[in-house]
């Protein structure tokens, strides 16, 4: 055999193994579920305030819910149940004792004063997203769907609005103004989520957030 021939074997060779390796070895990319990495998670407590004294087990169907549609955004909620004006704090011990820019406030009442027909309201400022139950509801029966389900997305709507600002409407998505019938039915079947401009706004926000409780808190120790 000559020279040569026995090259070109030796090559046909190697590059065959090397194509084996790369057929049997893992293959790179986030599968359907990572859409993003853990280094561009974010993360934002939300204090709860179960004015209307919904079920533990309802209120947890709506914070597994609203807990998926942000997660899919790249945010992860932390919940923490906060007492009301006539119960002991000492039975929340949950509830931060100091409250901080990367924290938002969650108010669920029975029903709303006001004649309105959304279920929510959002206060940017302060940071505070109303829900109110009876309005949840009265959409839910109209459909016959499952009120949890509809009051998970209601509240996510309007947490989005403290971490996107007030006019932060879209035409499609979880932030559109009005929900119409058919928009119900879609949240019932599938949900409603966040797009990717609005999912790197809100964890852009919250990396915000903390960076500037990070620099108080760095000023307050020098002060010390």
């Amino acid at each position: 055999m000559s020279r040569k021939l026995s090259w070109i074997i030796l090559l046909f060779f190697g590059l065959s193994l090397r194509g084996l390796a790369l057929a049997s070895g893992p293959t790179i990319g986030p599968g359907p579920q990572s859409q993003h990495g853990s280094e561009e998670r974010s993360s934002v407590t939300v204090l709860v305030y179960n004015h209307a004294r919904l079920p533990m087990e309802t209120l947890q169907q709506v914070r597994d819910r609203t807990q998926l549609i942000f997660r899919k955004a790249g945010v992860e909620i932390e919940w923490a149940d906060c007492p009301l004006k006539d119960e002991d704090p000492s039975l929340y011990p949950g509830c931060p004792a100091v409250i901080h820019k990367t924290q938002l406030f969650l108010r669920i009442f029975p029903q709303t004063a006001a004649k309105m027909n959304e279920g929510g309201e959002a206060f940017v400022a302060a940071r505070i997203a109303n829900i109110f139950w009876n309005r949840v509801d009265e959409q839910a029966q109209r459909l016959k769907v499952p009120t949890p389900r509809v009051m998970a997305h209601t509240v996510a709507h309007e947490l989005g609005h403290l971490l996107l600002g007030s006019n932060s409407h879209s035409p499609t998505g979880i932030m559109m103004a009005h929900w119409d019938t058919q928009v119900l039915t879609r949240i019932c079947q599938e949900g409603l989520y966040f797009n990717h401009q609005q999912s790197d706004f809100m964890r852009g926000e919250l990396r915000k957030r903390e960076s500037q409780e990070s620099a108080k808190n760095d000023l307050l120790m020098a002060q010390r």
